[in-house]
């Protein structure tokens, strides 16, 4: 259960009103002063199925341009009331709750720049996952995922893309190459160490993380649906997050083992790896937040997110046929 409270200035109080009231829903208000102006405050309790619904109905009545009028929600604990119920009868059945657009943008906004307690904690990922791949403990390896923070800039790319929000698209991409990096950095260094004292093994589980096939680019983007759906449902977002760390984390640790031994066949097939599932991921998690209709709610901002979200579906799309392509004529 949500609560949604909206701030407005005295023009638009029967706008407000009437998108409550066409919404069934019942309201309360006060009056504030906002910024010396005369304004209400109206109160509206909403299921949380419906709640996104409702912001996009009142967000167009008013302007929120305005510094005065405003829009928040929160979370209710627990409510007694036979109109909401009534209401949640009418949400059709196995209609899961669904996340406003406001928080879709706040859950993913801290991955939009490179973040150095990210970074850190991939280092420690990385390390872990060495070990993993050096004893072949496939335990240890899963383990080392549940550290990684990989969705969470893969799903803000995706976001941003769909909200046309250019600098934050970018932004999402240089922290995602920033991890990657991090990834291969470590691993190079740590095995160029581990070389001064004895050889470790290149062991069959380093060797088939490394290998790149058709089937990776299918996986990928299933991943990408599914980190994008990650954001509507209530399942926790570590389950899917760590089936993305395994698609890009060991891969790339792969290739900075064999960048350390000067193994470039083996470097360039699992970084080849990495960037079919990075593309992958991106693309099935724009595909899977335009189908669950995530575009900006101010009408002049959807004609350019349209525009962006085609220009990064085409790029990322093409990118990932060429490499298919490649895949299956060097196979």
């Amino acid at each position: 259960m949500k609560r949604i409270q909206i701030t407005i200035l005295p023009d638009a109080y029967k706008k407000v009103e009437e998108a409550l009231e066409a919404n069934s829903l019942s309201y309360t208000w006060f009056p504030v002063s906002i910024s010396g102006e005369r304004g209400r405050v109206y109160s509206a309790l909403v299921p949380d199925e419906q709640i996104d619904g409702v912001i996009d109905t009142v967000s167009k009545s008013i302007d929120l341009r305005l510094k005065g009028n405003t829009i928040s929600v929160d979370d209710v604990e627990a409510v007694v009331s036979t109109h909401i119920e009534r209401l949640r009868e009418k949400t059709p059945e196995n209609t899961a709750p669904t996340n406003p657009l406001e928080r879709l943008v706040e859950s993913t906004e801290r991955y939009t720049r490179v973040n150095f307690n990210f970074v850190t904690i991939i280092g420690f990922t990385t390390i872990i996952s060495l070990i993993g791949l050096y004893t072949e403990n496939v335990a240890i390896l899963i383990g080392a995922m549940l550290l990684s923070p990989m969705l969470g800039p893969i799903n803000a790319f995706a976001v941003n893309a769909c909200l046309g929000k250019l600098n934050k698209l970018v932004g999402s991409e240089i922290s995602t190459w920033t991890l990657i990096g991090t990834v291969i950095l470590i691993s190079t260094l740590i095995t160029k160490a581990l070389s001064f004292f004895y050889a470790p093994a290149v062991t069959g589980m380093i060797l088939s993380t490394g290998r790149v096939t058709l089937i990776d680019v299918i996986l990928a983007l299933i991943l990408g649906l599914a980190g994008g759906l990650s954001l509507f449902t209530a399942m926790p977002e570590t389950l899917i997050g760590v089936a993305v760390a395994v698609a890009l984390v060991p891969p790339a640790t792969v290739s900075g083992i064999a960048l350390a031994n000067l193994d470039l066949t083996l470097a360039a097939e699992a970084f080849t790896k990495t960037l079919v599932n990075i593309l992958g991921l991106q693309l099935g998690g724009i595909l899977m937040l335009t189908l669950k209709g995530v575009t900006p709610r101010r009408y002049y901002d959807k004609a350019r997110a349209k525009t962006h979200r085609l220009y990064a579906v085409t790029v990322l799309g093409v990118m990932l046929l060429l490499i298919a392509v490649l895949i299956f004529l060097v196979l």
